[in-house]
């Protein structure tokens, strides 16, 4: 008896879902009789950006169609037929924010997504370094942020990297390291690619949320303090089709390779500041693209989300423009047995640990960050949760006329778009409740189902290249629903569930600096950082809604602005301060 390859096994256990996927999409997706039209693509492929979904047809899907603006509630028989109005959107969004653009940065008409020279219409998006600057200074104009932000694309790829760059320190205007980098994932670490390369990450936002950010002061942690304690932050929506609504774009790049088929990614050269190491020049391939906007329809705002098709899985028939086999960008179709999505161990930035027993840093010994040249072991990816089989089909659609005229987009395709189905239901809280007999009650699966408010589907919803290390699968139910303010090994739930993460799961945790720590005497707590005082800012967050110091899912408010050095004499040092973690037990128990 012979057996298959582990490839050639992968293989034919998709083969039913290959044949399936194959087939006519009207054979696949026939309607039952009475059941609500799905909507088709609109062709031609358009650069217009939309400014929320179908707005008639989502009324007409909902509970009440007599109802003329939106939000509304879609009742659940009706909630697939409502996703593809949001799967549209995003495809819509992606193709136009992808499309050449003007020096204005509006879409060039004349030209085609077949154009991969041509800068885009988000190139004319303001990156998160021109907004959020050193020492929480104002930006620039719009016209003048959106210069910066692009010109000689020299920090791009490294987030809070303003002014000259750390290989050039005595010249005028020459900085620390910077703060914060886009080398690594949230809240977690670097992505590796199959050649030992790091992924990198970039950020920008439209006018829109530039201006809301400017005029309230939201740009440093000073006018976050002050504009919390009268105000909700609360991002501007699109006003039907006079006003787009407040949008931001996450991108994750690859470093090009020789072995990399370059007639399957849109390519852009960039100069890099790497988290350690020297800043080096190089070519991307874009691999991820998060697409997020807050509508009039999803007060809870759309989150859509992008990947080059060859990520994690491949089609090994099929052979590239070389003439070779295709081979996934993040997984080893050579070793099925090694182990996915494990974030590569800390190995530098060495902290001893404070130890009760002398009082002192003296105990053991932990890395707090990576060195490049030490992580090279590649991240072994698997998409944990597929992408939707109607979602495939409209991805067969859009990416077929994306074919017919050239375009690499015809190489992405989307995984999935999150949207509130009931935008009044409200959010539901983390934790347990003791039992009289010394067991719990815990708060799962409602804190996961109904995390954020609105009811958003689908619940989970993540990208390879950006929250690899969140498809954790079975786990703890606490961390999914917010354990983030517990001292580390204490949950609110020890239930186990099944999860991975979701846009707006995550983003629903963001808050914005509501004021500054003081110790017990009235005195400012500060770092010294560079011979310069900064306070130590404290951050509210969503709740469920409540009046808290949210900042209305944006995590840009809390984890790039920044604070102007504080002159003042009242103050302590943050390390005089801070106490020993001496719980062992939650004190709920």
């Amino acid at each position: 008896m012979t057996f298959p390859t582990p490839r050639r096994a992968w293989l034919l256990a998709l083969a039913p879902l290959l044949t399936a996927a194959h087939a006519a999409p009207e054979e696949r997706y026939a309607p039952a009789a009475g059941a609500p039209t799905v909507a088709a693509y609109p062709t031609p492929l358009s650069s217009d950006l939309p400014y929320d979904v179908d707005i008639p047809k989502l009324r007409a899907l909902s509970d009440t169609p007599a109802k003329p603006n939106p939000p509304y509630t879609i009742p659940d028989d009706n909630v697939p037929t409502a996703q593809r109005l949001f799967d549209i959107f995003a495809w819509q969004s992606f193709i136009a924010l992808n499309w050449p653009a003007l020096p204005d940065g509006a879409p060039d008409k004349v030209k085609t997504p077949a154009d991969n020279t041509a800068p885009r219409v988000w190139e004319r998006f303001v990156e998160i370094s021109e907004v959020f600057r050193e020492d929480g200074a104002a930006p620039k104009t719009w016209k003048d942020a959106v210069e910066a932000s692009w010109k000689n694309r020299a920090f791009w790829m490294s987030g809070m990297g303003v002014g000259m760059p750390p290989d050039e320190p005595n010249k005028p205007g020459g900085l620390h390291q910077p703060l914060l980098d886009e080398s690594l994932q949230a809240f977690t670490g670097p992505m590796i690619d199959q050649e030992g390369k790091w992924v990198r990450y970039q950020v920008a936002l439209n006018q829109t949320e530039f201006d809301y950010l400017v005029q309230n002061k939201l740009y440093n942690l000073e006018g976050q303090a002050a504009f919390t304690a009268k105000n909700k932050i609360e991002f501007p929506s699109n006003q039907g089709t006079t006003k787009r609504g407040a949008t931001e774009i996450k991108m994750a790049w690859k470093q090009m390779s020789d072995k990399d088929d370059r007639s399957r990614f849109f390519i852009r050269h960039a100069r890099v500041i790497p988290l350690s190491g020297k800043p080096f020049e190089a070519d991307f391939g874009l691999v991820g693209m998060h697409i997020s906007v807050r509508t009039e329809s999803s007060p809870t705002w759309t989150w859509a989300t992008f990947e080059q098709v060859d990520n994690t899985t491949v089609n090994d028939l099929e052979r590239n423009s070389k003439g070779k086999p295709l081979r996934p960008n993040f997984f080893n179709v050579d070793n099925f047995v090694k182990p996915v999505n494990i974030l590569a161990p800390k190995n530098a930035g060495p902290v001893k640990q404070y130890n009760p027993a002398t009082g002192q840093d003296d105990g053991k010994t932990l890395y707090t960050t990576w060195d490049e040249s030490k992580t090279t072991d590649p991240t072994q990816t698997l998409m944990v949760l597929p992408i939707p089989k109607a979602t495939n089909n409209l991805n067969e659609q859009v990416r077929g006329l994306l074919k017919s005229m050239g375009s690499v987009f015809q190489y992405y395709e989307l995984i999935g778009t999150q949207w509130p189905v009931d935008p009044p239901f409200p959010a539901f809280p983390n934790g347990v409740a003791a039992q009289p007999d010394g067991r719990l009650l815990p708060s799962s699966p409602e804190s996961i189902l109904f995390k954020i408010p609105g009811k958003v589907t689908p619940v989970h919803l993540v990208n390879t290249t950006m929250e690899t290390f969140f498809q954790n699968g079975n786990q703890p139910a606490g961390p999914l629903a917010e354990d983030d303010r517990l001292p580390p090994g204490l949950l609110a739930d020890p239930s186990t569930v099944f999860a991975t993460e979701s846009c707006a799961g995550c983003h629903f945790s963001a808050g914005a600096c509501i004021g500054f720590k003081k110790d017990n005497n009235g005195k400012y707590l500060v770092q010294t950082i560079d011979g310069k005082n900064y306070r130590v800012p404290m951050f509210g967050k969503n709740a469920s809604r409540g009046v808290t110091g949210n900042a209305d899912y944006s995590w840009l408010l809390q984890l790039r602005a920044q604070s102007a050095p504080y002159e003042g004499t009242d103050v302590t040092q943050l390390t005089d301060y801070i106490i020993p973690n001496s719980q062992k037990v939650c004190p709920a128990n």
